[in-house]
């Protein structure tokens, strides 16, 4: 799927201390480089930024024959970070990625992944939807994420008004259907499927993804399936 990243140099993490009025530690400002696309911010406003992203750009393209490959490379190198459990250190590495080649799905399914782990769903989940939008063949598991995401934003966002719940319950209904029709791996596709069904309480609905992952040849998390029967006894398999 990834292309294997070659070794890079690690950018230092530089943090800078200070100190809050009466003598306290301020709390650290929050980093835009460890924000999904910079947070928004005009970085080519800046010289000093647009230097430094110029020459990034230039370097990688020649290392990497194109801006497309070292985009590639860079993700791979932030998949590196976050399975490190590094996750500032993987957002700003996806954020190079993405300066490399905005077009690359993969640089929003990171920024998706890390969202996700924060507890953001809803913004995950329109990283998700960023990622298929531009090719939804390019990563295997993706609707299934992008499923699971959706139901999390809708269970758990307790700003989003009624409407927008709706809309989210749909939208993962929709990535799953859709999923059954593309995705190779059925048994995780409906294990996941089942924890969204779990997150509405509708545990009748879960234990049917249940039976049909497990005869996908799927493995549902069994302290998912213990959590499952203390709020509704597993029946009879039909």
């Amino acid at each position: 799927m990834r292309q294997t990243a070659r070794s890079l140099l690690l950018l230092p993490a530089l943090w800078l201390a200070g100190c809050a009025a009466g003598g306290g530690p301020a709390a650290p400002k929050a980093r835009l480089d460890e924000a999904p696309m910079y947070g928004g911010a005009d970085r080519s406003a800046a010289a000093d930024l647009r230097a430094a992203d110029d020459k990034l750009i230039a370097e990688a393209t020649q290392s990497y024959g194109s801006r497309a490959s070292a985009s590639r490379a860079w993700v791979e190198q932030g998949y590196r970070f976050y399975r490190a459990d590094q996750p500032g250190m993987a957002m700003r590495r996806f954020n190079q990625a993405w300066l490399l080649d905005s077009k690359n799905p993969e640089v929003y399914a990171g920024f998706a992944a890390v969202l996700h782990d924060e507890g953001r769903f809803c913004d995950a989940m329109n990283m998700m939807d960023r990622a298929l939008s531009l090719d939804p063949r390019s990563f295997r598991g993706s609707y299934a994420d992008a499923g699971r995401t959706a139901a999390r934003c809708a269970a758990e966002d307790k700003t989003l008004p009624p409407e927008a719940r709706v809309a989210a319950t749909l939208r993962s209904d929709a990535m799953f259907r859709k999923g059954e029709q593309v995705e190779p791996d059925k048994g995780r596709l409906y294990a996941s499927w089942a924890s969204a069904f779990y997150r509405r309480g509708q545990y009748s609905d879960a234990w049917a993804m249940i039976f049909k992952s497990r005869a996908a040849g799927g493995q549902p998390s069994p302290a998912f399936v213990e959590r499952l029967r203390v709020k509704m006894p597993e029946p009879a398999q039909p």
